[in-house]
């Protein structure tokens, strides 16, 4: 009881801290001359504010229809072929109010797990498409980047300069650290070069 007192405490500290610095940057972008300017820019041309509103919003919905059913469009048929990816299906019965809510439910799943280095390889030897398990795996990746990238593009419209640059480092942060990951990452032993 005693140990855990304390973990809460910190856990507490921890998202105060998370939050004042959060404030602080979005007070500090509200301050540096590029995030109003970008403002102003957006008041002054409604119709490019429009157009980029329109295409954040189709890339948002867009990545999220693909990581919605890319699990029921590319089927992996021999589990063999691909151990670390299994599908998981289930079906029963729903009830509720109304007939809306009741009836028959489906649903599906996969579990799916890969290196970097691995990405890469299934890239350069032509895997990304021809195999069903990359192929998925590159639907699904795709469509978490357009999400991603979707969906921070329409809030940095919406928002005043603050939250711009706040998201503006979200985003630079999540991309760097994403390409310095598929950069540098390597199998960690010889023989792992030749796993699937």
């Amino acid at each position: 009881m005693r140990t855990r007192i304390p973990d809460r405490l910190l856990n507490w500290f921890s998202l105060l801290g998370t939050i004042l610095l959060s404030l602080l940057i979005i007070a500090v972008g509200e301050l540096l001359p590029p995030m109003p300017a970008v403002q102003r820019f957006q008041e002054a041309h409604p119709p490019i504010n429009q157009a980029l509103t329109g295409v954040t919003l189709v890339m948002a919905i867009l990545g999220t229809l693909l990581l919605a059913f890319t699990q029921f469009l590319v089927r992996v048929p021999d589990p063999r072929m691909a151990p670390q990816a299994q599908t998981f299906k289930t079906k029963g019965m729903e009830s509720g109010r109304g007939r809306f809510f009741s009836g028959i439910m489906t649903s599906a799943g996969f579990s799916d797990q890969a290196r970097m280095w691995r990405l890469k390889k299934a890239f350069r030897e032509g895997e990304w498409w021809r195999v069903p398990r990359w192929r998925r795996f590159t639907l699904m990746m795709f469509g978490a980047i357009l999400t991603f990238y979707g969906l921070f593009g329409l809030l940095f419209l919406l928002f005043p300069p603050g939250v711009k640059f706040f998201l503006f480092l979200v985003v630079v942060y999540a991309t760097v650290r994403s390409v310095y990951a598929f950069v540098v990452d390597r199998p960690f032993r010889r023989g792992d070069e030749g796993s699937k």
